[in-house]
């Protein structure tokens, strides 16, 4: 199970992989994160509500994609 997620095991595999993806590996969330500014920060904003992997970061972690979730 990936690190930092919330104590609920009703997400399903694809989502828990898809939420750690979004969280460590997709280039344009990573970055737009770690910034908190500029443009990326702007589109992730935007891409938030149509990516469904972005989602499934916001279902495990609890907070919104552009916030960084609390260990």
């Amino acid at each position: 199970m990936a690190e930092g997620v919330k104590r609920n095991d009703n997400f399903g595999k694809w989502t828990l992989k898809a939420a750690e993806f979004c969280k460590s590996k997709c280039p344009m969330c990573v970055r737009g994160r770690e910034k908190g500014r500029g443009l990326l920060f702007k589109m992730l904003k935007i891409e938030a509500k149509t990516c469904p992997i972005c989602r499934a970061y916001e279902k495990v972690y609890g907070v919104r994609v552009w916030e960084k979730p609390t260990e």
